[in-house]
């Protein structure tokens, strides 16, 4: 489940256009991958993913795939809730987010924080990292 959270939070955003612009996309793109996740299509998810994504983790993209697929398969509903703590844009082409997901099951419910690093690849934002935060 953490694995998959942080892939999920780091996977909410993408964006173009004015800092204005760029937050609604990131906004969206964050709807879009929670969307995904509780659609359990890990190909969805991951078209918001970096060909160089990493995390601290160890996964890199072709990892984090594998890793979706048997999250999925073992939870066949997924529910979450997802919330953009704060959102920077530090440098062009570059954003930041402290995003909070929470799994909404009565089985497994769990609470976690990560830090999404966002990249603008061919005009467009991707999730090249995401770490969790503690405390």
């Amino acid at each position: 489940m953490k694995f998959f959270t942080v892939f999920i939070a780091v996977i909410s955003l993408t964006a173009c256009g004015a800092r204005s612009s760029d937050e609604q996309l990131v906004r969206e793109l964050v709807t879009n991958v929670e969307n995904a996740a509780e659609d359990r299509d890990t190909s969805d998810v991951l078209a918001h993913v970096a060909d160089d994504y990493e995390d601290a983790n160890g996964l890199d993209k072709s990892q984090l795939q594998n890793f979706l697929r048997g999250w999925f398969l073992a939870h066949p509903k997924v529910e979450l809730m997802v919330s953009v703590e704060s959102l920077e844009f530090p440098a062009d082409g570059l954003a930041q987010a402290e995003i909070s997901i929470t799994s909404l099951s009565l089985s497994d419910p769990e609470r976690v924080r990560l830090k999404v690093e966002f990249r603008r690849i061919a005009g467009e934002w991707r999730v090249s990292r995401a770490d969790r935060l503690t405390g």
